[in-house]
């Protein structure tokens, strides 16, 4: 019986084979060549060209910010075109250091890298109105040291995240004087907070990015150091601002910030002990003894931590993990400590590059030497 089942199947097999050779013969070579390449787009059918991971991405411009006195951590073989040198700020009387000379860097590529000098204000409400009033002494002074300032370098960013509502009109008419005084030789730039819709503020994009020629939209800080613990830059959130971004802002003036830090909360107990108020007595008896109290209360401390230690930090016990690469890791103690990072890794990064390279042809970085070095072999600049 098994004998004849064996004999069977064989007989099968070879109807089958013969069926497929004949059906074969019988196609003409046009069907047969169509047939074929039928085929073989289906065993290639993956992905596109534009759907697959290309590394690394290629820019005309890249941007970073390389802060006075940390000169060293630049290297000088990193992809970066524009350097922007953090910083100088303005006193209350609007005057800056002209003497501030620019780094020495290597060339890119064959060509010389740009620098500018960033002239900043970042929490100090009181004395951006003082210098932004046209009726200030101030103002104009500001103005004469940006443009001496700027004959060593080859541009200008302002950097003023202290400007409120009220002074939007001079901040875009203080905008405007320091451009017609800087010439065409220089390259003006604007740093301006990231928004996904407008809202009532002085950081007007579609009216900024007609006096600057630059506009580098700081998109970071999706939570800061007092807000609640999250992503500093998650991709949902950078597509927001990136869609509103190119609907104000022409797609050859704007930059991209990509946050090369993440950010950890802890929260800490902190121990004090005050004096208790003292009563007074009544006269002819004793006052009474002074008490010590001991007040204990917990706050949350932040930090920000470099991308470049998001290895070391994986690294470490009683944590629970958890990582995609829209949000990049979150990492949460486990114990009595109560701490949680958020951080991207290359690989989060990576994303915000194939992402940017669809709308904007210019990133830059906050900031540099806080990258782990890997990085820039993800990321080049175009040779023409």
């Amino acid at each position: 019986m098994n004998k004849t089942l064996k004999i069977y199947l064989i007989l099968i097999c070879i109807i089958f084979t013969l069926q497929n050779t004949l059906y074969a013969l019988a196609l003409d070579p046009g069907e047969k060549a169509n047939k074929i390449s039928i085929q073989k787009a289906e065993s290639q059918k993956t992905v596109s060209p534009d759907e697959q991971a290309q590394f690394p991405v290629k820019f005309s411009e890249v941007w970073g910010y390389l802060m006075r006195g940390e000169e060293k951590v630049f290297r000088g073989d990193e992809p970066v075109t524009d350097l922007c040198y953090f910083s100088c700020e303005p006193d209350s009387n609007g005057r800056i250091n002209t003497k501030v000379v620019p780094p020495k860097l290597n060339e890119i590529n064959g060509m010389k890298r740009r620098i500018h000098m960033v002239i900043s204000d970042l929490d100090n409400y009181r004395n951006m109105r003082r210098i932004l009033d046209p009726g200030k002494e101030a103002r104009q002074l500001l103005v004469n040291d940006i443009i001496e300032v700027s004959k060593k370098f080859d541009g200008v960013q302002i950097d003023f995240e202290s400007v409120s509502d009220d002074d939007s009109a001079n901040f875009l008419e203080f905008l405007r004087i320091v451009k017609a005084g800087l010439g065409p030789s220089k390259i003006f730039s604007i740093a301006l907070p990231a928004k996904i819709y407008k809202v009532k503020d002085a950081y007007d994009y579609r009216a900024i990015s007609k006096i600057a020629d630059k506009v580098f939209i700081m998109a970071y800080d999706q939570h800061w150091s007092t807000s609640k613990p999250g992503p500093v830059a998650s991709l949902p959130w950078c597509r927001s601002i990136m869609n509103y971004a190119k609907s104000e802002i022409p797609p050859d003036k704007l930059i991209m910030g990509i946050p090369l830090y993440g950010r950890s909360w802890k929260e800490v107990k902190i121990v004090k002990k005050i004096k208790a108020r003292t009563s007074y007595a009544k006269k002819g008896k004793k006052s009474k003894k002074k008490r010590t109290i001991t007040v204990t209360k917990r706050v949350t401390k932040s930090n920000s931590v470099r991308t470049a230690n998001i290895s070391s930090l994986l690294k470490a016990k009683n944590c629970v993990k958890e990582y995609s690469p829209e949000s990049g890791f979150r990492i949460k103690s486990i114990g009595s400590s109560k701490q949680v990072l958020y951080c991207d890794d290359i690989n989060a990064t990576m994303e915000k590059f194939r992402y940017y390279r669809e709308f904007v042809d210019s990133v830059g970085f906050w900031r540099l030497g806080m990258e782990s070095p890997e990085m820039w072999k993800e990321i080049t600049v175009k040779n023409d």
